[in-house]
């Protein structure tokens, strides 16, 4: 009987941080299959060429965490060879160390916390989601982060979410869509008031201290400051319960929007001392708001990052990198609800493509490609109509 092959090879490379050398698995081409594509673009039907390494996401080993000060980065070749990199040593390296090492510092901050509770071979699923937000935690520790690698990591925890018995197994893309939008929204509103309670406050003080001297010679200026007193104590009481009452709204919604993740979760035993991986994910979130607690809320901020991306030109190239981004965008707004949003991006994706097509732009694999977008866009798009028609009954 043949021998099967070992899928992993492992390259040194030394941390740029901490300076500590890792080994770091990669994974060799052909070591397994995928039978299929979802609309995202995530894999499905993964088979390894090794059946020991089934339980295994091929995504576990997309990004590369130090084993000693947790830094971590996508494992490409940029990565690998950082130490080539005149710039980046010159112009960013001390920017990241400092701000990681501060960072990693911290007895009670995120990166310990992520870092500490990394197990690959007991928990494979877990550690890859975990790697993921390392990642976008450095990324997002940088002076200029790129949005485009920041939607292309959220994507994957969506994947990994959807692949492994998503925590929402159930609930509707559009019922947690719509608790992390009022969530936001509430919490925009809430933010408007205490700038409003400090102006009113400066209001009071000019009274208190200014008014007298500038108005000596105004007739009945007592009783004006007397009546705008009297306003402003009134507006000041309305808005302390007001601004309670806006927390309050914002709470709610941030516990109805934990409540249905624990209430999905698919999970069957214990994560290190936590009763289960959304228990743990939970806390994560407590310490930083950018931790997913599902696959729609991972999609959600993969969209929002997409968009910033494509609005600023943000290493989309043009041609097939940018109708890519641009599908992305429109798939993944219709996948979290935002009907509006989608059928606006799936229609500049059919003119885009069209464009292409029809023109010539572009080398035989980018037509190719954009013809291939083109025939999904305007399936997805007939779809996305159909839904946001049923909403709207």
């Amino acid at each position: 009987m043949p021998k099967v092959q070992e899928p992993l090879f492992y390259s040194q490379v030394e941390c740029p941080i901490c300076k500590t050398t890792n080994d770091y698995e990669n994974v060799k081409v052909g070591s397994y299959t995928e039978s299929a594509r979802d609309t995202d673009f995530c894999p499905t039907g993964r088979i390894w060429q090794n059946p020991a390494y089934q339980k295994y996401d091929p995504l576990l080993f997309f990004m590369a965490t130090c084993k000693k000060c947790f830094y971590t980065q996508e494992f490409n070749s940029e990565f690998k060879n950082w130490q080539k990199d005149t710039a980046f040593k010159t112009y960013r390296l001390k920017n990241v160390q400092e701000k990681h090492l501060a960072e990693f510092l911290k007895e009670d901050g995120l990166i310990k916390f992520l870092g500490s509770h990394l197990d690959q071979g007991r928990f494979p699923f877990e550690s890859a989601v975990i790697k993921f937000m390392l990642g976008i935690y450095d990324e997002k520790l940088m002076e200029r982060s790129s949005k485009l690698d920041l939607g292309r990591y959220y994507l994957r925890i969506g994947w990994l979410f959807r692949t492994n018995g998503d925590q929402l197994q159930g609930a509707t893309a559009g019922t947690t869509g719509f608790l992390y939008k009022l969530k936001n929204t509430a919490a925009a509103a809430s933010q408007i008031l205490p700038n409003y309670d400090a102006r009113i406050n400066d209001l009071k003080t000019l009274l208190e201290h200014d008014f007298a001297m500038v108005f000596t010679d105004m007739p009945q200026a007592g009783q004006l400051k007397s009546q705008a007193e009297s306003v402003i104590k009134e507006v000041l009481l309305s808005v302390t319960p007001l601004k309670q009452a806006g927390e309050k709204l914002v709470d709610l919604f941030d516990q109805a929007e934990k409540s249905l993740a624990c209430s999905q979760d698919t999970s069957d035993g214990k994560y290190f001392e936590y009763a289960t991986f959304s228990d743990f994910l939970l806390k994560a979130k407590q310490l930083w708001d950018g931790v997913p607690l599902s696959e729609t809320e991972a999609l959600i901020k993969a969209r929002d990052y997409y968009q910033s991306a494509y609005e600023s030109g943000d290493k989309i190239a043009a041609g097939a990198g940018q109708i890519q981004a641009t599908y992305l965008i429109a798939e993944l707004s219709r996948r979290t609800g935002n009907y509006e949003n989608a059928n606006s991006f799936f229609n500049q994706v059919i003119r885009t493509g069209r464009d292409i097509v029809n023109n010539r732009k572009g080398d035989a694999s980018t037509i190719n490609y954009a013809k291939k977008l083109l025939e999904t866009a305007m399936e997805q798009g007939r779809l996305c109509r159909k839904e946001s028609e049923g909403q709207a009954k």
